[in-house]
């Protein structure tokens, strides 16, 4: 509150001809200085902030707080200094105005605009696409979203169950140490500078089976944990066509396959020159 002298002023309760003071509430001037700071740090994608410190005019009214106002957006925040304002956009430029407030609600003259700043959050979620195995290994493609100002650094795959994760500057990361016969979904995070992103919606189940080997020295059947799968079968042994024969059974399927021919890899049947023999089967619970 600033004093504002009246001279020859007839006041009630005043000598006439008297000097009379009087007490006028008085509007703080426009602040001097508005200086907006970044405040990019675990801010989430989208709803940014500034940190505006304010100086004083040094007439006027004595400001209690301030109102500040971004351009573009018109997003407020109220305060003593520094104040912040949050809500701001993601990797957009912003100036700011002030305008001092008194004790008793008077509300001063609005400043000039700040210099420019350009809001930075942590990044918008990646889109998850579609996962493929290799083994007890997924590979987790995604598509990236916006950097929220700041640039991506890494993104990171994580497995539920497990949270077995893996890391990549690039899609698609791969996700290795899975475990045999149990069904997973995988998401993705996006982390800059100022800290890591929402993660993505949960991809497709895929299911990873650790290989099985099994050895027979003779005839056998075998019994596949899951359905459908692939079998490599290798039938080792000597004598001729007929005399390395060895039957097996895979799933539902009951095949016999030969042994070595014993010594010409260039032989019309196939027959590798070290008496092995390799067939592919596929085995289905049908």
């Amino acid at each position: 509150m600033s004093i504002r002298r009246a001279q020859d002023e007839r006041l009630e309760g005043t000598p006439d001809g008297l000097t009379a003071v009087s007490e006028i509430m008085d509007f703080p001037d426009a602040p001097t200085a508005i200086v907006a700071t970044n405040v990019g740090t675990s801010r989430a994608y989208n709803n940014g902030a500034a940190s505006v410190a304010i100086t004083a005019a040094a007439t006027g009214g004595t400001p209690a707080t301030y109102n500040v106002i971004s351009t573009p957006g018109s997003f407020t925040g109220t305060g003593a200094s520094p104040v912040t304002v949050s809500g701001l956009q993601s990797q957009t430029s912003y100036t700011f105005r002030a305008t001092g407030v008194t004790s008793t609600s008077v509300v001063g003259i609005q400043s000039a605009a700040s210099s420019s700043i350009t809001v930075t959050t942590v990044p918008q979620a990646p889109t998850i696409g579609t996962v493929t195995l290799s083994g007890t290994s997924a590979s987790v493609p995604f598509t990236a979203g916006a950097t929220g100002g700041s640039a991506v650094t890494t993104y990171t795959a994580t497995s539920s169950p497990g949270s077995i994760t893996g890391t990549s500057a690039t899609s698609p990361i791969t996700v290795s140490g899975l475990t045999g016969g149990t069904a997973y979904t995988f998401t993705v995070t996006a982390t800059n500078a100022n800290g890591t992103s929402t993660a993505s919606s949960a991809s497709n189940s895929v299911t990873p089976y650790t290989p099985e080997t099994f050895y027979y020295t003779s005839s056998g059947t075998f019994t596949p944990s899951f359905y459908p799968a692939t079998y490599d079968v290798y039938v080792l042994g000597g004598g001729g066509a007929q005399a390395g024969a060895q039957n097996f059974t895979i799933g539902n399927t009951n095949t016999t396959y030969h042994g070595g021919g014993g010594g010409d890899s260039a032989r019309a049947d196939g027959r590798e020159h070290d008496g092995r023999q390799r067939a592919t089967r596929t085995a289905r619970a049908d």
